[in-house]
């Protein structure tokens, strides 16, 4: 049954490992938690049920490039009726899909636009069969701290509640399980799969310093193939970007201060392989659909196991052999150290709020939303567990660098999943050899980086 419209709606023949169990469960009419590895094939998951059984779907996603590049897929596949609807849309284009609301089947929209009264007001007036919270993770890691419109989620599951809600990522230790549930107050039918992904070989090298490391990226995009570099800051973003440009390659940067058409603009770009290597913040971290990325570097390691396999996944997504090299010096570990220990909101922040100091705006807001969920010594509570919890996936990290033991047996013990080595590993492993797949350098002309910019934006 579930195979012949499997075959109908998509044309595949076949389910990927954990979808048809996910689908079933939804379709029996459990809230569903699926846990599936990146590239699986999660939108199908909630995409199906919805053309199954007509029902209208809300997908509530972090990230407008994520929105945006479901939306893009699915109307490349035939589906008129999507819409994404966030505050990089101009005011007018936002009315008319207002006023157009009942017409979608799928509306895309980030838990910040929802909250909004006069945005929820419009979503109140139609009705929804299922809710999805695409990268669910993001409720856990960000809710009690600089996203807390994620805490308060269960604004929107506790009035649709008739609706099915439906939670997927790739990255869910048991914590972030149970917090979801909380957040939202459903009990979940919950589907986990595999998280390793073995088609992807770990590689890790430690550098007396960043000349060294910068003389071994340059090397190493080569023979990378299809390419994103990931680091810390919007500013070493365009610093490296310019240095690998001025190597020959064509490159293109990515990050949250880029205005929509911008991004928009490099990410189609990677995509339609025009440029073949992209430098980019955590903000083209989740979701991003380019299935022949060969390699990931980390020029900067993110902070927690959860950020790294969520951005480690944008390789390989077709399944072939891909590489994660992860790049470290020294001085990245202040770097790492002040990452981890920013925080949206700290106890601090909540003492001083309780005795009545001014505080930032943006700040004070956002106690105020989570205290219309939490009395104050509750909020304290969960607000110290999440730092612990982010302490201790820094610590995490921090030893990533260093072991000399499998580096995919230490990155799945994080999530309690056991693996079996295999040939194509990591660096610790045997027979773990890098890829060799040639990057033509293709800038004729030395224009500056910035120029070139400017031509293209």
């Amino acid at each position: 049954m579930l195979q012949q419209e499997l075959k109908k709606y998509f044309g595949y023949d076949h389910f990927r490992s954990g979808q048809e169990e996910t689908v079933q469960n939804i379709l029996d009419g459990h809230d569903v938690l699926s846990i599936l590895s990146t590239g699986a094939g999660k939108s199908l998951c909630y995409q199906l049920p919805a053309y199954i059984t007509g029902g209208r779907v809300l997908v509530i996603s972090p990230l407008i490039s994520l929105m945006d590049d479901q939306v893009v897929q699915m109307k490349l596949n035939g589906e008129k009726n999507a819409v994404t609807i966030h505050s990089a849309i101009d005011t007018k284009e936002r009315a008319d899909i207002f006023r157009n609301l009942s017409n979608y089947q799928f509306i895309f929209c980030s838990p910040e636009f929802i909250y909004e009264e006069h945005n929820f007001r419009r979503f109140k007036s139609i009705g929804f069969k299922y809710i999805v919270l695409d990268e669910a993770h993001c409720l856990s890691e960000w809710g009690f701290d600089f996203r807390p419109h994620y805490a308060l989620i269960s604004k929107v599951t506790q009035y649709f509640k008739e609706a099915q809600v439906i939670a997927l990522s790739a990255t869910l230790t048991n914590k972030m399980m149970e917090d979801i549930e909380i957040i939202t107050k459903r009990h979940f039918k919950i589907h986990k799969e595999g998280l390793n992904r073995s088609n992807i070989m770990y590689h890790h090298v430690n550098f007396d310093s960043e000349e060294e490391k910068d003389h071994y990226l340059l090397d190493a995009l080569k023979d990378s193939g299809p390419t994103i570099i990931y680091v810390s800051s919007k500013k070493k973003c365009h610093e490296l970007a310019e240095m690998i440009y001025k190597e020959g390659f064509l490159t293109g940067i990515y990050h949250g201060d880029l205005n929509y058409q911008e991004r928009t603009t490099v990410q189609t770009q990677f995509i339609n392989n025009d440029i073949k290597i992209i430098v980019a913040t955590s903000a083209f971290g989740m979701g991003i659909n380019k299935q022949d990325v060969r390699t990931v570097i980390h020029y900067h390691l993110p902070t927690s196991p959860s950020k790294y396999i969520q951005e480690v996944g944008r390789a390989g997504r077709d399944g072939k052999a891909s590489q994660a090299i992860s790049l470290f010096t020294s001085s990245d570990i202040h770097i790492l150290s002040h990452l981890a220990n920013e925080h949206g909101i700290d106890i601090d922040m909540l003492n001083l709020f309780e005795q009545g100091y001014q505080l930032n705006e943006e700040i004070s807001k956002n106690i105020q939303y989570l205290l219309e969920l939490y009395p104050l010594n509750q909020l304290k509570e969960k607000i110290q567990s999440e730092q612990n919890q982010k302490q201790y996936a820094f610590s995490f990290m921090r030893n990533y660098i260093q072991i000399d033991t499998c580096r995919r047996t230490y990155l799945m013990n994080y999530f309690n999943e056991h693996v079996t080595q295999d040939n194509h590993c990591c660096d610790n492993c045997k027979n773990a050899n890098l890829l060799k797949l040639p990057n033509i350098k293709e800038v004729k002309f030395k224009t500056s980086y910035k120029n070139r910019l400017n031509a293209i934006f």
